[in-house]
C-alpha cells in the first residue's frame, strides 16, 4: 500500500507551458537573465529520482498564483 505525503510552499505558481517540463533536469521556470532565485534547475529532478529509487512517485499535485504542491507516494514496508 502505498503511503501519500503532500508538501507545498507558497509562490509565484509555475505557468501552464511549463508543467509538463518541470522535472527535466536544469529546466528553470524563471529564464530571464536577473533571476531572483538561485539555483540550476536540478531540485525537482533529483527529488523525483530519489522518490523513484525507493520505489515512489512524485508529481504535481495543484499550482496557481500563490501555492503549489506535490505528492508522493512511497511504498510502505511490508515486515
Amino acid at each position: 500500500m502505498a503511503v501519500p505525503v503532500i508538501i507545498g510552499n507558497s509562490g509565484p505558481g509555475i505557468p501552464e507551458a511549463d508543467k509538463d517540463r518541470i522535472f527535466t533536469r536544469f529546466h528553470r521556470v524563471d529564464t530571464a537573465r536577473q533571476r531572483q532565485v538561485d539555483g540550476i534547475g536540478l531540485g525537482l529532478s533529483l527529488a523525483r529520482e530519489i522518490v523513484m529509487a525507493h520505489g515512489g512517485e512524485l508529481e504535481l499535485q495543484e499550482s496557481r498564483p500563490g501555492w503549489t504542491s506535490f505528492q508522493t507516494r512511497l511504498a510502505a514496508d511490508k515486515e
